[in-house]
């Protein structure tokens, strides 16, 4: 049976990118069956340029609304929506000519119920954006597996939220009666748990079909708003309620636990460097309050990674600096301000001591041994500054990497090579990124490095970093 494909366009006054947008639509190799253009109230050409293609092509359905944000956009085009499966393009992206063919190909022949491709980024503006920020893990390529199984693999560093690399089957969407929530930024988050919760067969092809681009005054790379803030702990809220009544999420606790912990984290860090004090302090009451509404039990655990309790460390210290404010709850989880301070002391001490042992683990007391530490930023320096403070002085002889030449020559007055350049006789390499570290692994791979040389200081599902971990424990 052939698969039909339609694709959602949300559109607000993107006139300098739409007819890119439009055009990579039309000039498939294979026809798109259904293209839904919502004009979602904008005040430039926009809605002109959408008319102008509505009259040229029977396929487009234009769609001109007052203005009611991006998620209620796109869930008008899922009511709208008669293909068999749905993608969405935001109109300031544009998708490659080849994109339905390739799709429609793999969707005619196994039928997953959510299919993901990677995207391409193009840097309109210079950004900290990670190339690889829209591509999924290889080991989804070819396999079938539940969302469960997949998020469990690569969240949080390997996960991506955006709704714009991915294929869904409509009666899926619609038998789980999953949306976006409406009126609220990162939209994306909670939509891609509600399919991740749910999905019994995801696949993943390893072609890049879209092209994100990065520009100036986007939703994503626009400034931290009052609006954006209260957005945070919304959603947060909204997910840790869905997770107490997803039956799915039962056999899950550890990945429950690392889900809400990077959530806390992420939150309490958005909104401590936000300018306006006295709305992140309430905004950061009502995050605390929906933790306890949905979380806490959670997180009585004993064996909770080291992450995990570092996230109920920042609870339980935001507890102890506005008692006043929380005194019901000091007094019905910890019976009093004392209980509350042995919880935090005994969790302190368990974390610094997870710290300790993999801080330990690394091989720079060791004499007679030449360690390259790759990296030579915040993280590196961190790491070392830690290293020396818990643990003891470098005894081992250390230079550092880096990726690009030029980068820099000498760092803490060491020697500086590209990871093309790294010494013959080296005995270790210490990977000390968070954020790249797959993408610097690959490449002392790619330079004939052993994995047994290769220290990874980070598991691929730790939820934050050692700058995190100082920045909790001095907060």
């Amino acid at each position: 049976m052939k698969i039909t494909l339609t694709v959602i366009v949300p559109i607000y006054n993107v006139e300098k990118y739409l007819e890119e947008c439009i055009t990579s639509l039309l000039c498939q190799t294979e026809s798109i069956d259904e293209i839904i253009l919502i004009n979602d109230g904008s005040t430039d050409g926009s809605r002109e340029i959408c008319e102008k293609y509505c009259r040229l092509y029977p396929n487009i359905i234009l769609i001109s609304q007052e203005n009611q944000g991006l998620a209620a956009a796109r869930n008008v085009g899922l009511k709208k929506t008669t293909g068999d499966y749905v993608i969405f393009v935001d109109s300031d992206d544009y998708i490659k000519k080849d994109a339905c063919s390739i799709i429609k190909n793999i969707l005619s022949l196994r039928k997953p119920e959510i299919l993901y491709y990677n995207a391409d980024i193009q840097y309109d503006i210079s950004t900290s954006e990670r190339e690889d920020a829209f591509r999924h893990i290889s080991e989804l390529n070819d396999c079938c597996m539940t969302g469960m199984k997949y998020f469990e693999k690569v969240f949080p560093l390997y996960y991506t939220a955006s709704v714009c690399v991915a294929a869904y089957n409509r009666s899926f969407l619609k038998k789980h009666n999953i949306v976006f929530p409406e009126g609220l930024y990162f939209e994306d988050g909670f939509f891609s748990l509600q399919v991740i919760s749910n999905a019994r067969k995801i696949e993943g092809i390893k072609d890049s079909l879209y092209v994100r681009r990065c520009r100036e005054n986007s939703i994503m790379t626009s400034c931290m708003t009052e609006k954006k803030c209260k957005d945070l702990v919304t959603n947060q809220r909204l997910a840790w309620e869905y997770l107490n009544k997803n039956r799915n999420w039962a056999c899950y606790e550890e990945l429950l636990r690392r889900f809400v912990s990077f959530g806390i984290l992420q939150t309490f860090f958005e909104l401590y460097k936000y300018k306006d004090r006295k709305l992140a302090v309430r905004l950061r009451h009502k995050l605390i309050h929906s933790f306890f509404a949905y979380c806490f039990l959670w997180f009585r655990e004993e064996n909770k990674s080291w992450e995990s309790s570092l996230a109920y460390i920042l609870i339980l210290k935001d507890l102890l600096l506005n008692a006043d404010e929380y005194k019901d709850i000091i007094r019905k989880y910890y019976e009093s301000e004392t209980g509350l301070y042995r919880e935090l002391d005994k969790l302190e001490s368990k974390v610094q001591g997870q710290c300790f042992e993999k801080l330990s683990s690394l091989p720079l007391g060791k004499k007679n041994v030449k360690v390259g530490v790759y990296g030579i930023g915040k993280h590196t320096q961190i790491l070392l500054d830690l290293y020396q403070k818990n643990v003891g002085a470098i005894q081992a002889e250390c230079f550092f990497i880096v990726s690009s030449e030029g980068d820099a020559q000498k760092f803490l007055n060491r020697k500086v090579y590209t990871y093309m350049e790294i010494p013959e006789d080296m005995n270790y390499a210490v990977v000390s990124s968070y954020i790249y570290q797959r993408k610097m692994y690959e490449k002392l791979l790619e330079q004939k490095i052993k994995k047994e040389k290769i220290v990874l200081f980070y598991t691929e599902t730790s939820v934050c970093d050692l700058i995190m971990y100082k920045w909790v424990m001095d907060y």
